[in-house]
C-alpha cells in the first residue's frame, strides 16, 4: 500500500514537469507581460486577442474624457469659482493636461524600461543563488528516496509551488488591467494631488519589489531541496507565498475581505459627508 502511494505521488510530480519548467523559467514575464501568454487565445472570428488594439481604444476614450474634464475644471475654477483655487495660475491646469497626454503616449516605453531595470536587479540577486539544472520535477523525484514521509513532503512542496504560480498569474492579470487603465488614471494629473495616478505608480513599484523577494526566496527553496534540506525548502516556499501579506504590514495596502472593504467605504463616506448639527 505504501509503495503504491509513493508511486502515485511520483506520477503526480512527473506530470507537473512541463508546467513547472515552463512557468518558472519566465516568472518575470508572467507578471509584467502576461499578455504574451494570453495573446494566443482565439476569439469568435478566429483571430487572436490584440491587447494593443484594446489599449488604443481605451486611449481614444480617455483623451475625450481628459478634454471634457479639463474644460469642466477650468470653468468651475476660473468662471464659477466653485472648485480648486481660482487664484492659481491657469497654466498649471494646462501643464497637468500636457503631463497626462505625455504619460498616455509614452507609458509603454517607460514601462518597458521599468521592467528592464527590475529584470537586471533580479538577475544580480539570483547570480548569488545559482541553481544547477532547471528540471524541478526531477529535483523533487530525486528527494523521494526516504519512503512515504519524503514523498508526502515533496508533494507538499509541489503544491506550495503551484500556489505560488497561481499568485504570479493573478498578479500578472492585475498589472495587465492596471496597464490598460493607465490612460484613465492619467486624468488624475489634472488635480493638484495627481488623483489615483500616484497610487498606480506606487503599486507598480511595490509589485516589482515583492516579485523580486518572492523569486529570490523561491530560488533559495530550490537550493535547499537540491542540498537535501527538504523541510527548509517547504518552509522557505511558504514564506515566499506569504511575502505579499508580510510586506503588506509595512508597504502594501492589503485588499482585505469584503466586509472590511465595506466598512472602510462606510467610514470614508462618513468622513466626506458634512456633519449636520455640528456647532
Amino acid at each position: 500500500m505504501t509503495e503504491m502511494l509513493v508511486e502515485l505521488i511520483q506520477n503526480f510530480i512527473s506530470g507537473s514537469e512541463t508546467t513547472l519548467n515552463s512557468v518558472f523559467s519566465s516568472m518575470l514575464n508572467l507578471v509584467f507581460h502576461i499578455e504574451r501568454e494570453l495573446s494566443n487565445l482565439k476569439v469568435a472570428d478566429g483571430s487572436f486577442i490584440d491587447f494593443n488594439a484594446i489599449y488604443q481604444t481605451i486611449f481614444n476614450y480617455a483623451i475625450y474624457i481628459l478634454v471634457m474634464v479639463f474644460i469642466a475644471k477650468a470653468i468651475k475654477i476660473y468662471f464659477f469659482m466653485h472648485d480648486g483655487d481660482p487664484e492659481q495660475n491657469p497654466i498649471q491646469l494646462a501643464i497637468g493636461m500636457v503631463k497626462a497626454v505625455i504619460v498616455m503616449i509614452c507609458f509603454k516605453e517607460m514601462y518597458d524600461i521599468f521592467v528592464g531595470i527590475v529584470q537586471e536587479f533580479l538577475n544580480n540577486i539570483l547570480n548569488h543563488l545559482t541553481i544547477q539544472g532547471t528540471n524541478l520535477a526531477e529535483m523533487l523525484s530525486n528527494n523521494m528516496g526516504g519512503g512515504i514521509f519524503t514523498a508526502v513532503a515533496c508533494l507538499v512542496l509541489l503544491i506550495v509551488w503551484l500556489i505560488l504560480i497561481c499568485q504570479f498569474i493573478m498578479k500578472g492579470i492585475e498589472i495587465l488591467v492596471m496597464r490598460l487603465g493607465i490612460p484613465f488614471a492619467s486624468i488624475g494629473l489634472l488635480n493638484s494631488d495627481n488623483g489615483v495616478f500616484t497610487e498606480y505608480i506606487r503599486d507598480f513599484l511595490l509589485t516589482a519589489f515583492t516579485l523580486v523577494v518572492q523569486l529570490a526566496l523561491l530560488n533559495l527553496s530550490i537550493l535547499s531541496l537540491v542540498n537535501g534540506h527538504l523541510i527548509y525548502g517547504i518552509a522557505i516556499a511558504i514564506v515566499s507565498v506569504n511575502t505579499p501579506m508580510m510586506l503588506g504590514k509595512f508597504m502594501i495596502k492589503p485588499s482585505g475581505s469584503l466586509i472590511n472593504s465595506v466598512g472602510n467605504t462606510a467610514r470614508s463616506i462618513r468622513a466626506i459627508l458634512p456633519r449636520f448639527g455640528r456647532r
